[in-house]
């Protein structure tokens, strides 16, 4: 019988999150997700198989707990003010001062230096939010919010679009002053 666990997984995986999230998969080494957790380099092997493992289960906790709560955002109000609040959280989280980006699209610019399986974890990631504001304006549609000739899957994807580029305007101390000015354009896009 084995030693139990003297460790929390879900307190690794956090860390090892921000490992990355700060440095890039490539960057990440084992010995500095080593340092930041306190997981031995044998421990980690055992609970999560290898650093692209560890990755892995980083992706997955910042997609339920970090970018978890912006989905909701859309989940429990799926129609035009939904939409409206969930830009709205974007931009204000891209202009703070402390910003480091998204931890899935700063990996979306590094598709190739991560396994195929996390570039589809990523890929998934862009197509739920794609999904999910695809959704919320195809409901401003039926309620009037936004004309009838608008291309709901067209305006979602440009709506994501926006998105990803507000979050590397984000990590660009010289351009976070314009992001806000950003959102008006994008609603009158929807709304005109």
């Amino acid at each position: 019988m084995g030693r139990p666990r003297s460790y929390s997984r879900e307190a690794v995986v956090e860390k090892a999150m921000g490992v990355f999230w700060q440095n890039g998969y490539k960057a990440a080494s084992i010995s500095d997700v080593v340092r930041e957790t306190g997981l031995n380099t044998a421990s980690m092997y055992k609970e999560f198989g290898d650093k692209e493992g560890l990755f892995s289960a980083a992706l997955d906790h910042y997609r339920d707990h970090v970018i978890g709560p912006r989905y909701r955002i859309l989940i429990d109000n799926p129609n035009l003010e939904g939409v409206e609040m969930f830009l709205r959280n974007v931009f204000l989280g891209a202009a703070k001062s402390e910003y480091k980006g998204c931890l899935m699209m700063n990996h979306l610019a590094q598709k190739h230096v991560i396994s195929p399986e996390a570039a589809e974890q990523v890929g998934a990631f862009c197509a739920e939010v794609e999904s999910l504001v695809e959704t919320a304006l195809r409901n401003a549609q039926a309620d009037g919010d936004i004309g009838a000739e608008k291309d709901t899957a067209q305006l979602a994807s440009f709506v994501v679009f926006c998105v990803h580029g507000t979050v590397l305007y984000g990590r660009h101390d010289e351009k976070k002053h314009v992001i806000p000015n950003f959102y008006d354009l994008i609603m009158r896009e929807i709304r005109e």
